[in-house]
């Protein structure tokens, strides 16, 4: 068959350049699938290394040995945390604060000392501490109850200390900088060491404030 002039003609394609074509589609898939697990390997990387984990404890003396209730939140992870949300409950039941707590615990009539107690009030301090809110670097450690021991807070002072022992509960949801949410929850002697994971942190009913 002649071609007519000015008409070009359509040679069949070679099969190298079907393997060709193929092979440049494999390696561009195979690209495309190793960007992806990088991309997803990085993040969980950043993730890993920005990782928060709060625990809820306590301890009767104080790093020089001085009898001093402490109650405290630390972070033990290797990010900050964002504290969303903080409860505190006595025999199963929430308290809203530490008053409240020691009037339910230790002593119904239970109030801090004042200046007008006398010069020995110094010596009775009941400081408190918010717990939402807060935002915690990796080692930090927050306060949220420091009690001192005295002959006047004495008989209310060890029954707190009988009572965190054995009666005492709390749950926290923090978020990392990346807003990634978990919930844990500790009881005496008993820390939970997974976290839920939570999408956010749910608004208590009974908040524990101060």
């Amino acid at each position: 068959m002649v071609s007519e002039p000015g008409i070009p003609t359509h040679k069949p394609r070679h099969w190298l350049e079907y393997i060709s074509t193929a092979l440049a589609v494999v390696v561009s898939l195979t690209s495309l699938w190793v960007a992806i697990g990088s991309e997803q390997a990085n993040r969980q990387m950043v993730a890993a290394s920005s990782w928060p984990f709060l625990e809820v404890g306590s301890s009767s003396v104080d790093s020089n040995g001085k009898p001093v209730l402490t109650f405290s939140v630390y972070n033990t992870g290797v990010g900050p945390a964002k504290v969303r949300s903080f409860e505190v409950f006595y025999k199963g039941k929430p308290v809203r604060s530490a008053e409240e707590l020691v009037r339910a615990c230790c002593d119904r009539n239970f109030k801090r000392s004042t200046v007008a107690d006398g010069p020995s009030a110094a010596d009775d301090y009941f400081i408190t501490g918010g717990v939402p809110g807060l935002v915690i670097r990796a080692g930090e450690t927050r306060n949220f109850i420091t009690y001192n021991l005295s002959p006047r807070t004495q008989p209310t002072w060890t029954a707190l200390d009988r009572t965190r022992r054995k009666d005492i509960a709390y749950r926290i949801c923090y978020c990392s900088v990346f807003d990634e949410c978990w919930r844990n929850t500790a009881s005496p002697g008993k820390q939970q060491l997974d976290p839920v994971r939570v999408n956010t942190c749910p608004v208590p009913p009974v908040p524990y404030k101060e």
